[in-house]
Formats: structure tokens, sequence, C-alpha cells
């Protein structure tokens, strides 16, 4: 097994160039640094073209590279856009919330629906991994996620107020 390589940044702290990589995904970073290299791309694309215009005489040549320019600047605005909206989350966190609770309160609806996509869904939200089958037993218990195993440990009826005497023994007051 290969060590992780790690080197030394010119404050003299220790990094691992994988872990930086990793973070700049995660954080978003790094998918902005790939938008901006990808928009100077195809800037220096588009003046490329351009100058190829200015060289060239042949008239449907010129037409073949005013095409692939209009393409290009297609492309630079989509990367713009992008680039606007990055680190942006897709939707608010009440929307978000919203929905998870209300697939919390009854995972049936989503399962109903006729789309294969829901059902598959509803297995990859409900279960934590995918559910064994033995061939002469049957299906094997279901390992749930999070979500279900604290719903199932609130509402299996096991659970119980602390009296009012509460926990510890009962003392005699002064």
């Amino acid at each position: 097994m290969a060590l992780p390589h790690f080197s030394r940044n010119s404050n003299g702290c220790l990094r691992n160039e994988h872990a930086l990589q990793w973070w700049l995904l995660v954080s978003g970073r790094g998918t902005l640094n790939a938008l901006i290299s990808e928009l100077k791309e195809t800037e220096r694309q588009i003046g490329l073209f351009l100058d190829r215009i200015a060289e060239t005489t042949a008239y449907s040549v010129i037409g073949q590279y005013e095409k692939r320019i209009v393409g290009l600047e297609e492309q630079k605005i989509l990367i713009s856009e992008k680039i606007e909206n990055c680190g942006r989350p897709v939707r608010g966190f009440d929307e978000t919330l919203r929905t998870a609770l209300e697939f919390l309160a009854n995972p049936w609806n989503l399962w109903s629906s006729d789309r294969l996509e829901d059902k598959r869904a509803v297995l990859r939200l409900a279960f934590v991994e995918r559910i064994a089958y033995a061939r002469n037993e049957g299906f094997r218990t279901a390992n749930f996620s999070l979500p279900f195993k604290v719903l199932s440990e609130v509402f299996d009826g096991k659970s119980k107020m602390v009296g009012l005497a509460g926990l510890e023994p009962a003392t005699n007051r002064l």
C-alpha cells in the first residue's frame, strides 16, 4: 500500500495533494476553478478562430469558422451562467427540508408512483444497502437508513416518559 504524499507549502505546513483536491471539489472551489479555466480556454479558441478568419480568403471556410465561433459563444454564455450559480444550492433549505419530511411522513406516496425512478429512490432512501435475498429462505432482514431507525424507535411503543419521581431514589427533605 502506497503512503500518501505530503509536501510543505510556503508557510511550512504539511499538505496532501489528494486531500487538497478533494477539499476543493467538496467545497465547490474546484468546480469553480475548473469552470473558470474552461471559460478561458473557450475565449482562447474564439480568438484563434477570429485570427484564422482574418487570414482566410475562402468564403466557405470563413462560414465554417463563423459557425464554430457562434457555438463557442453559446458555450461561453453557458459557462458564465454556471460560474454565477456555482456554490448556490439548487433549492433552498426550507424546500429541501419540507420534501424530506413529506417523504418520511409517508414513503408510500412515492412508492405508489408509476415511475420506476421513484421506486428506486424509495429503496435508496429507506435502506442502507441492497436488500439481501437467500434462495431457500427468501428476503433477509433489511438494514434501514438512520431516519427510519429513529422513527421506529420513537413509534414502537417501548419508550416511555420518566415518572414524576424521577430516576434517582427519593431523598428526605431537610
